[in-house]
Formats: structure tokens, C-alpha cells, sequence
């Protein structure tokens, strides 16, 4: 009997040592393959991030130069209306002028 269990223990032990051989190649194997995995998803996901900045960077560019441009056409058109404002002459409460003596002597109410 104690051959037996000798042999059965030793054989148990092999088995053991077998499996805690495939279970720590398992562990390496996996955690290797998770780390890379990982790595992958925190690249596309900063990029991902940064394109989203990117274009939120740019969208707010836009909008800033877009504001702008609308406040300066309405100063440009605010400016163009006063000068065509002050380069004509004023027209109300005046008679018609005379043209080539047409209308002299006539009166008028």
C-alpha cells in the first residue's frame, strides 16, 4: 500500500505541477493579450477624443469668425447708409426747382 500511494502522490503531484504550468502560461498569454487589447482601445479612443476636440475647436472658430463677420457687415452697412445719408441733399420741405424756365411765374400752394 504505500508503493501505491507513493506512485498515486507522485502522480497527483505531476498532475498539479502540469496544471500550474498551463494555468501561468494561460495567465501570461491572456494578460499579454488584454494589456495590447487595452492599449488598442485607449488609442482609438484618444483619437476619437481628439478628432471630437478637434472639430468642437473648430466649430467654435467658425462661429467666432461667423459672429464677427455679421457684426461687421451691419457696422459696414450702418457706415454706408450714414454716407449716402450725408452726400445727398435734403429734399423735404423744398419747391421743385425751375427747369429750363418751364413753370416760372406759375403759382403755386
Amino acid at each position: 500500500m504505500a508503493v501505491t500511494n507513493a506512485v498515486t502522490d507522485l502522480a497527483q503531484s505531476v498532475a498539479e505541477l502540469l496544471s500550474s504550468v498551463v494555468n501561468a502560461a494561460y495567465a501570461i498569454v491572456h494578460s499579454f493579450v488584454s494589456g495590447i487589447v487595452g492599449l488598442l482601445a485607449g488609442f482609438f479612443a484618444f483619437f476619437g477624443d481628439l478628432g471630437k476636440g478637434v472639430l468642437d475647436l473648430a466649430g467654435g472658430v467658425g462661429k467666432f469668425v461667423t459672429g464677427n463677420a455679421v457684426i461687421l457687415a451691419v457696422i459696414g452697412a450702418a457706415i454706408y447708409a450714414y454716407m449716402r445719408f450725408v452726400q445727398q441733399p435734403q429734399q423735404q420741405g423744398r419747391k421743385p426747382a425751375v427747369v429750363n424756365g418751364a413753370g416760372a411765374g406759375k403759382k403755386t400752394n
